[in-house]
């Protein structure tokens, strides 16, 4: 018997839940997006770090739907403003793009941009909000139609050199200003955008620490640097004893590889939860409408979402999608309650961050 083609298994995989579930597509206009796709033969998707680990799933994405996934990276902040050029000169390049809040939501979506994400979910694993965390959607905007957030994942601000820290030598933040660790903390550098910005905005805004606390932290003349992967390398070297804000990344691949490395998980004032580098946003004008709703659900369903936890290590919202591959300090702790602006979204965004922006400025100025 001759075997089905990739897109009739696939329908017909999803016939029965996509005609039960309450919001989904019908079987036939499923069918017909699938078609459509298929047709368009491509999808262009545009973002950072999550984005450019998509091109591991280039084969799979074209082996499931026939669709060529195509990729363009960068920093938020950079390849927004080349998408505004690019529009502003009537070129409409991309569909989807995935990264930062704060970067799709200023400026992209004060410039309208995007589409709504929520009317073209179709898969019922997608729609069924019981399969979400807290039993619901994330949504970075304010109206909670534009920017779906897929992840909530574990952020520790301390690691250190295990040769040259003793267990239990550092349970406070404030242990950090112990005289002995001046000129031994190196610092990812808060000032500008990225992961280090967000948690110095996350440990002031919840008053993990006071104001004072930075300010002497960056008096004792410690080192900062920009580059996540040198700030890391260092510290697992034995050139210093600790990072402030590391990359959770990197400190992943230097684990793994077991060097003397490792991040304070429990720290006595607290810590959060982040979805950075986590906003999905679907942008109108698309030049592949079809395939990118193709790609959207394909990409927030449980196999999607399995691909992207491990490629870039940050737990996914799904709570169907175990943890495999992630290490301990990778993975959220059942009954921890952790400090999160999801609620604030938005608003908090486009008003307290310039604030907070202000203050890393002031504070940091002296370790450029």
């Amino acid at each position: 018997m001759k075997k089905r083609p990739w897109w009739v298994r696939f329908s017909l995989a999803c016939a029965i839940l996509l005609t039960s579930a309450p919001g989904a597509l019908a079987q036939d206009d499923w069918n017909s997006v699938l078609e459509k796709a298929r047709q368009e033969g491509a999808v262009a998707v545009f973002g950072g770090t999550t984005v450019r680990s998509l091109k591991s799933s280039v084969k799979i994405f074209k082996d499931k739907f026939g669709i060529d996934l195509l990729i363009t990276t960068g920093r938020s902040s950079s390849i927004s403003q080349k998408l505004l050029q690019e529009r502003g000169a009537g070129l409409y390049l991309q569909d989807v793009m995935i990264g930062g809040q704060t970067a799709l939501l200023d400026p992209l979506k004060q410039m309208g941009v995007f589409d709504p994400v929520k009317p073209i979910l179709a898969l019922p694993e997608v729609l069924d909000q019981k399969l979400w965390y807290d039993e619901k959607f994330n949504w970075a905007d304010r109206e909670q139609r534009y920017l779906f957030s897929f992840a909530f994942y574990p952020v520790h601000h301390i690691a250190v050199n295990t040769d040259m820290v003793k267990p239990g030598e550092i349970q406070s933040y404030y242990d950090l200003l112990n005289p002995k660790w001046k000129d031994k903390i190196v610092i990812n550098d808060p000032t500008v955008e990225g992961m280090s910005h967000g948690n110095f905005i996350n440990m002031a805004h919840y008053k993990m620490v006071d104001l004072d606390f930075f300010r002497k932290l960056a008096a004792q003349k410690n080192v900062m640097t920009r580059d996540l992967n040198l700030q890391v390398t260092w510290v697992a070297k034995g050139k210093y004893p600790i990072a402030l804000w590391p990359s959770l990344g990197a400190l992943s691949r230097f684990t793994q590889a077991k060097a003397p490395i490792k991040p304070i998980v429990q720290v006595k004032e607290g810590t959060h939860a982040g979805s950075m580098g986590s906003a999905l946003g679907l942008f109108n004008k698309a030049p592949h409408p079809n395939a990118a709703k193709v790609f959207v659900n394909w990409f927030l369903s449980r196999e999607g979402q399995e691909i992207n936890q491990i490629q870039v290590r940050k737990q996914t919202r799904r709570m169907d999608v175990p943890p495999k591959g992630l290490q301990d300090f990778e993975v959220r702790l059942p009954g921890v309650k952790y400090f999160t602006k999801i609620d604030e979204k938005e608003e908090f965004i486009l008003t307290e961050t310039k604030n907070y922006n202000k203050l890393a400025q002031e504070i940091f100025a002296p370790l450029k």
